[in-house]
């Protein structure tokens, strides 16, 4: 336990699906990841606020706060939802405690937040960046989450992006839409392959990626913490039978190797969408860049690297401090890992 005197730092990561933090506590570091629907109601971040400061009640901490949730649909603007969810921290965080955001370039107060949204929405990948030039003169970060992959080209110690917003990011092919959990498996691919031909999918959200990678074995069970799209079991035959809907079929146990090629087809199409705006970004950059790989889904960007003969690093390589213990899935949780150690 802290010293009542002793002020310690915790990154938070406020995103439309999962919160995120890390907790800085003397000599260890505590990340923690929880479910948050916010597309359901602001009442879901209350929730899921209320039982993460149950995590750091005993300590004072002051607090730095990213977050990408505003961009959910219960909120009309961008601003609205920075203005919402940061009224929303505030109002569950503990009296005495501190609380600074992340405004892309520094950290500011929080009505200055709310007056400057523009810089504060979506900005938690600039956090990991920044963090980053402090270890790396020459490398790539990609970020793959459940719903998305930030990728931030660093050279000669400093951030090469070129978009800023989700808008331009999304242009620049910085932000790919595109994650292993939550991602819709015909907004990855318009066909699957069944019994050796590619079959159209119907425009239904039957199953995701994660029933892709729990069928091929490869989700990481600490992140597989979302809804299935039918609300039925996270297993791999409930999979098959979300992925077999998506073209009309009913799943057969005898029919597993179908299902798994099927898989297969569907997570190598994501991987080539990723690859293609990896090497693009990689050969911008100075000769043997390396990646930096973080989030659940940094497994597939492993594969791509080893594939196309990249230098590969994860996140937690360089990040953590020896002297610092790590608790928790930290490469997962890369923004708000950042937001505590800067």
């Amino acid at each position: 336990m802290s010293s009542s005197n002793e002020v310690n730092t915790v990154g938070w990561d406020i995103g439309g699906a999962h919160l995120k933090l890390a907790a800085k506590f003397q000599n260890s570091l505590n990340v923690f990841q929880w479910p948050c629907p916010l597309w359901q109601g602001i009442q879901e971040l209350v929730a899921s606020l209320d039982t993460a400061f149950q995590q750091i009640a005993e300590h004072r901490c002051m607090h730095h706060v990213t977050m990408t949730g505003e961009l959910v649909d219960i909120f009309d603007t961008r601003e609205q939802g920075v203005e919402k969810i940061l009224a929303t921290f505030v109002s569950r965080m503990p009296a005495d405690d501190q609380v600074k955001v992340f405004a892309s370039t520094e950290f500011v107060n929080v009505d200055q937040a709310s007056a400057n949204a523009g810089k504060v929405a979506s900005a938690n990948w600039l956090a990991s960046g920044h963090l980053l030039t402090q270890l790396y003169k020459n490398a790539l970060f990609v970020d793959m989450g459940s719903t998305t992959t930030d990728l931030l080209p660093i050279s000669d110690g400093q951030l090469r992006n070129v978009g800023h917003s989700d808008a331009e990011r999304l242009r620049s092919g910085e932000l790919v839409y595109t994650g292993i959990v939550r991602s819709c498996v015909n907004t990855i691919s318009h066909h699957m392959l069944y019994r050796g031909t590619l079959v159209p999918m119907m425009a239904e959200n039957f199953a995701t990626s994660a029933d892709v990678y729990r069928i091929l074995e490869q989700l990481p069970d600490h992140a597989d913490s979302g809804e299935t799209m039918d609300g039925q079991a996270k297993n791999k035959q409930a999979s098959m039978r979300r992925l077999a809907r998506m073209i009309g079929e009913d799943y057969s146990p005898q029919e597993e190797e179908i299902w798994e090629q099927a898989a297969l087809y569907i997570a190598e199409r994501q991987k080539k969408v990723l690859a293609e705006q990896i090497i693009e970004k990689i050969e911008q950059l100075p000769d043997k860049s390396i990646i930096v790989a973080a989030g659940a889904g940094r497994f597939l960007i492993k594969q791509i690297a080893q594939e196309n003969n990249i230098g590969y690093s994860e996140f937690t390589d360089k990040v953590i401090p020896d002297n610092l213990q790590c608790s928790g899935h930290a490469a997962d949780c890369a923004p708000a890992v950042a937001l505590a150690l800067l």
